[in-house]
């Protein structure tokens, strides 16, 4: 078989002779694109060559064009647009152009910390003024000793009811001159055991500025003369406690400075445990009475507390420290054997037991205070004792020998 063959069977198949069979062969010319010269490529931009166009052979008939619709549908990959060199120089000719920054308008936060800045510094200058104002006011050189008996109410913790007896005392006491109630605890909470007006200036403020204490006491339950804490900022309390510390008679100074008579009784509230202000009570007080309940976590505290006033034994107060247990609960088995092992502790400087009384509690919430006002409290005739356990003559005759010493 051979080629002629092949053909005649394949055109019988179509019903044609092979005669019909015309072999064709295509021939291409192709033709070369004339080379045009290539601009210099820019540092900033790359621009690529052009593809070649396709070559489209010359025997071939021009394709008809493509209905409208399948015209508009092509892949937008086939619409590739080739960036222009000429738009891209002009671009990047303009961008070196520029050769200044442009200036951003100031936005709303950074006046805001501008204006932030200045109230800073401002208030460093206030508080700086405060604190020289303060100096001038307290003289140096020898310390002046305040001609009233002074009583300090510790306590080695909190929760004790510490401000509690020391407002009960300041009303017992039967002093014949003033007595005054003095609040050193920044809790601010002995105005409300004495009826006193919250949130007015007190003794925080005026130590800033240099005002005398007398002229800001105020009248409390039972005749006596209160001096709050007040309301002070965290700043306002660091700066004072910053004057506590470099000046250790600080106290001393401030209580010369209220020129009170042998008559008058002072009693100090302070902040519970070792601080800065039970520094300064320590070196003014006459008699000091340190509070503790009858359970294991007031226990615990005494070793403490002992050996930070055994370190004073040149102090006055030595001769006239006192213990007041309160809160007693009788009913419990437990804190009568507390208070037993209490009283073979202290021995003789145990000087009271107040017991518990709910009604001390309740009545703040009214205004009214029982250890001051209930005649048939227990806790009232307990108080009272107290009192006159402070001012016995043996006791009295002490203190006068400590002061003219």
């Amino acid at each position: 078989m051979n080629r002629t063959n092949d053909i005649d069977n394949l055109m019988s198949r179509f019903g044609e002779s092979a005669a019909s069979y015309i072999e064709m062969e295509n021939s291409f010319n192709y033709k070369e694109l004339p080379e045009s010269p290539v601009p210099a490529a820019s540092d900033a931009f790359v621009v690529t060559e052009k593809p070649p166009a396709a070559v489209v052979p010359e025997s071939i008939e021009t394709a008809q064009p493509l209905p409208e619709t399948m015209a508009t549908l092509a892949h937008p990959l086939d619409r590739r647009v080739e960036p222009v060199l000429d738009d891209l120089l002009e671009a990047m000719s303009a961008d070196a152009a520029v050769s200044e920054p442009v200036s951003v308008p100031a936005s709303a936060g950074s006046l805001r910390s501008l204006l932030a800045e200045v109230a800073l510094e401002r208030q460093a200058e206030a508080r700086a003024q405060n604190e020289e104002a303060l100096r001038r006011s307290i003289p140096n050189g020898s310390v002046a000793v305040t001609a009233a008996r002074v009583i300090a109410v510790v306590s080695p913790k909190g929760g004790v009811g510490k401000s509690t007896l020391c407002a009960a005392l300041a009303g017992a006491l039967g002093a014949k001159g003033r007595r005054l109630a003095i609040d050193l605890d920044p809790q601010n909470a002995l105005q409300y055991h004495l009826g006193v007006s919250p949130d007015v200036a007190g003794m925080a403020s005026a130590s800033l500025t240099g005002e005398c204490w007398s002229g800001l006491l105020l009248d409390g339950i039972g005749g006596t003369r209160v001096l709050p804490f007040g309301p002070v900022s965290g700043q306002e309390r660091r700066a004072l406690e910053r004057f506590l510390e470099d000046d250790t008679h600080w106290l001393a100074r401030q209580l010369a400075r209220m020129d009170l008579a042998a008559d008058d009784v002072v009693i100090l509230d302070t902040p519970p445990g070792r601080t800065l202000y039970l520094e300064q009570v320590l070196d003014v007080a006459d008699q000091l009475i340190v509070v503790i309940t009858p359970d294991p976590a007031s226990f615990m505290t005494l070793d403490p507390i002992d050996r930070l006033l055994e370190g004073r034994a040149h102090q006055a107060w030595r001769r006239d420290c006192h213990y007041v247990v309160n809160q007693f609960d009788a009913s419990r088995t437990f804190c009568q054997d507390m208070l037993e092992v209490l009283k073979r502790r202290f021995g003789k400087q145990l000087i009271g037991v107040l017991p518990l009384d709910h009604a001390i509690s309740e009545g703040l919430a009214f205004g009214v205070n029982p250890l001051l006002e209930d005649e048939d409290s227990s806790a009232r005739q307990e108080v009272l004792a107290i009192a006159d356990a402070l001012k016995s003559p043996v006791r009295t005759s002490a203190l006068a020998g400590s002061r003219a010493s």
